[in-house]
């Protein structure tokens, strides 16, 4: 199901480059069983490819791990201890997504012109240069 959404939400990936979890090799079992010759004819889309670290290499995904460490950094600070229902965690972790895909990735001098680049600049069609307000 998380494939699923991540797909809902910010369209078909080529390429999926994950861990040798069980769940993300299930995935990947499940959908290379498709017959993706009738989906491509039907839906003109292309098999996803997965990509997997080796199973004795958990050093591979260290920049994707570093992601999750914010966004789990970011709940504890904003959250502490509180118990949300599934519509506010939600909307909390959209915020907590909006905040991490808003920092720059580029350095920027201080020019009150030059824009920094940050993900959000590739994702969304509005650009969104100020951190969004999480409270």
């Amino acid at each position: 199901m998380g494939v699923r959404r991540f797909v809902a939400r910010r369209g078909r990936c080529s390429t999926i480059y994950c861990d040798n979890g069980t769940n993300f090799v299930g995935a990947a079992n499940l959908l290379h069983g498709l017959d993706w010759n009738t989906i491509i004819r039907h839906g003109a889309i292309n098999a996803i490819e997965w990509k997997f670290n080796p199973p004795t290499a958990a050093w591979w995904g260290g920049w994707w791990e570093r992601i999750i460490r914010i966004l789990k950094d970011l709940l504890k600070r904003i959250l502490g201890q509180a118990q949300l229902l599934y519509e506010e965690m939600l909307t909390i972790l959209c915020d907590c997504e909006a905040l991490m895909n808003s920092r720059p990735l580029t350095y920027v001098s201080e020019s009150d012109h030059l824009v920094p680049i940050s993900p959000s600049s590739f994702l969304q069609d509005i650009k969104e240069w100020s951190t969004p307000d999480i409270h």
